[in-house]
C-alpha cells in the first residue's frame, strides 16, 4: 500500500529488564489516494532485517483490509485480509473476514465468520484502536490475525489464527501513576493477549495511540515498549 500523503509517523523502542534490544519497530500514517486512511508498518529485527511489514486501511478503528510481508533466512511469505462487507454498506464489526496468503503448497484462502471477531494486523501501532474496541465489550473479543507463532511450520505463517482477547480500564494509583508518566490523557488497560502476553499493562492516549506497553515473560523478565519520535499533523483527530 502506499501513502499519497504523510500525516504522521513514530518508532516503538523496545526494552527487556531495562535494556534495550535491537528491535526496528517504525510506523507511518497517511492517505492513499482514494482518500483512505492507510498505516504502514515495518518490525525489523537484528542486522539482516528479518521480520514483518504491514499496511492496512483504517474507517473509525477498524482494520479493513491489510497486506503482510514476513521475511526471514528463508524467503518472503505474504498475505491479504479484508473484511466482506454488503455491497454499498460502510464496513462494521461482524462482518465476515477473507484471508488470503502463500503457503509452500501454493495460494491459499480461507473465510472467517466474523461475528463478534476483530481484524488484527499484529503491530503494535494497531494496538490502540484494538483496546478501544475490546474496552466496549465486556466479555472481549475474539480477535483474527496472522500467525508468526512459529515461523519454522510455512504452512502455518501468515494463515489465520484466532484468539480471544480482552481489555478493562486500570484502576488505583498505579494506574494513575503509570498514566501520568507517559502524558496528559492517557489511559491505562489490563490486557489479556495471547499465551505470551497475559497481564499486560497499556497505555493509549486520547487520539488512540498505544504509547506503552508492559508485559511480563514466561522467564519473569519484564519487556516494556515506549513510543517516541512521534511526529503527529494537526490535521489528524483519533487514529482510524
Amino acid at each position: 500500500m502506499r501513502l499519497k500523503s504523510n500525516l504522521a509517523q513514530g518508532r516503538y523502542y523496545y526494552s527487556c529488564d531495562g535494556r534495550e534490544m535491537p528491535v526496528r519497530d517504525y510506523w507511518q500514517l497517511g492517505r492513499d489516494e482514494e482518500g483512505r486512511q492507510v498505516l504502514v508498518s515495518q518490525r525489523l529485527v537484528g542486522a539482516e532485517r528479518f521480520g514483518l511489514e504491514v499496511g492496512a486501511v483504517l474507517d473509525k478503528g477498524l482494520v479493513t483490509e491489510c497486506e503482510l510481508t514476513w521475511r526471514d533466512e528463508v524467503d518472503d511469505v505474504t498475505a491479504r485480509y479484508r473484511l466482506l462487507c454488503p455491497d454499498g454498506d460502510k464496513p462494521a464489526l461482524g462482518d465476515d473476514i477473507e484471508a488470503c496468503w502463500t503457503g509452500p503448497n501454493g495460494p491459499q484462502e480461507a473465510r472467517l465468520d466474523g461475528c463478534a471477531r476483530l481484524l488484527f494486523p499484529l503491530m503494535r501501532i494497531f494496538m490502540g484502536p484494538l483496546l478501544l474496541k475490546l474496552q466496549q465489550c465486556e466479555r472481549g473479543l475474539e480477535v483474527v490475525s496472522p500467525d508468526i507463532v512459529d515461523p519454522s511450520q510455512r504452512g502455518k505463517l501468515l494463515a489465520p489464527r484466532v484468539s480471544h482477547r480482552s481489555a478493562r480500564p486500570m484502576s488505583g494509583a498505579g494506574a494513575s501513576q503509570g498514566a501520568h508518566e507517559l502524558g496528559a490523557d492517557v489511559t491505562g488497560f489490563i490486557y489479556q493477549g495471547d499465551e505470551a502476553e497475559r497481564d499486560a499493562h497499556c497505555y493509549v492516549d486520547r487520539r488512540g495511540l498505544l504509547v506503552g506497553y508492559d508485559w511480563p515473560s514466561s522467564t519473569g523478565r519484564l519487556w516494556q515498549v515506549r513510543l517516541r519520535d512521534l511526529e503527529w499533523s494537526g490535521a489528524l483527530g483519533a487514529l482510524g
